[in-house]
């Protein structure tokens, strides 16, 4: 099979189940695919890792709102990246490695995800500090619905449509 031809069963497959019209009978092809997608989507990002490690270290750009409740105040910004496992942002000031914000990360379809994060790694950048931060206690609904939005996003910049 090639990577079109592939593209688009996922596609197909990963459509369905967001819709929760996935058999079943079909979960397993479909949970395979996406590993499959997510070790294609690190290979292109010049990563190498496998199964669960796989989702969770992929990223995609995308801007989503995000709320941080700082110690030094509340944040109110926009996602530079996403991954299953965090996110990374532009801060006006650098963040104390010790604290654990407070987040609420808005999602495209209306929902939201809040929990806390910690700080993975930080550095300024002319009058800006980029920080990564990583969920430290998102559910395992939360971790699938978030999964989810990660492939949607993947697949549009994809673009890869069967001639």
């Amino acid at each position: 099979m090639g990577v079109i031809q592939f593209i688009d069963d996922f596609r197909s497959l990963h459509t369905r189940a967001r819709r929760g019209q996935l058999p079943e009978s079909e979960r397993q092809a479909y949970l395979a695919a996406r590993e499959q997608f997510a070790r294609a989507l690190l290979n292109a990002q010049g990563l190498m890792l496998d199964g669960a490690e796989a989702r969770r270290h992929y990223r995609v750009a995308h801007q989503l709102p995000v709320e941080l409740q700082m110690a030094y105040g509340n944040v109110w910004t926009n996602t530079l990246d996403i991954s299953a496992g965090g996110f990374s942002v532009m801060l006006p000031h650098a963040v104390d490695t010790a604290e654990r914000p407070s987040t609420l990360l808005h999602l495209p379809d209306g929902s939201s995800l809040a929990g806390r994060v910690r700080v993975v790694s930080q550095f300024q950048r002319a009058d800006k500090h980029r920080a990564s931060f990583a969920f430290l206690d998102l559910t395992e609904r939360e971790m699938e619905m978030l999964e989810g939005f990660l492939i949607d996003f993947a697949l549009d910049r994809v673009g890869i449509t069967p001639p």
